[in-house]
């Protein structure tokens, strides 16, 4: 017999999840490279454009992702134990929900504070020349970003090793 709730937990905590960590990937590896090499005036309008966006987009997928796998690991555990790893692999299972709220924190205390600091130096700034400082918030929050993605890798590998033994 199918178990819808474990499904739809599942379903969404791995959806959030790849949504989550393809965003952190993609800030990483083409986003934040490509605005360094912008003139401060296009970086400055192009941060602008995405930096609500972005954030938003982190903070909804990772929330409803630890919500969803918290949720699920008290479900396979207390409820349809049937579904639960075996003992040799919950370790893993706690290392990756360690790794994968790490991921979380840091979002929340270095990405998104990086991002908010950014936006509202760019606002103050107007048109005139950046401040020197921008450079160091923007090397943060992509310091922030990789470390966020790293982590949510480390947690997606204990996972699936967690899962198959």
């Amino acid at each position: 017999m199918t178990d819808i709730i474990f499904l739809v937990l599942l379903f969404a905590h791995i959806g959030t999840v790849v949504l989550w960590m393809g965003a952190s990937i993609l800030y990483v590896s083409v986003l934040g490279p490509s605005i360094a090499t912008l003139a401060p005036s296009t970086r400055a309008d192009l941060m602008k454009a995405i930096g609500k966006r972005y954030e938003g987009y982190i903070l909804r997928n990772a929330t409803i992702a630890i919500a969803a796998g918290l949720i699920l690991y008290g479900y396979i555990t207390q409820v349809a134990t049937t579904l639960a790893p075996s003992n040799s692999g919950m370790p893993w299972i706690l290392i990756g929900i360690l790794s994968g709220i790490v991921a979380y924190i840091i979002g929340i205390a270095v990405v998104m504070r990086s991002n908010r600091k950014l936006m509202n130096m760019m606002n103050q700034a107007g048109s005139g020349p950046p401040p020197a400082e921008m450079g160091m918030v923007q090397k943060r929050l992509m310091m922030g970003a990789g470390l966020q993605a790293l982590f949510l890798f480390v947690a997606l590998l204990c996972m699936v090793v967690g899962a198959n033994m």
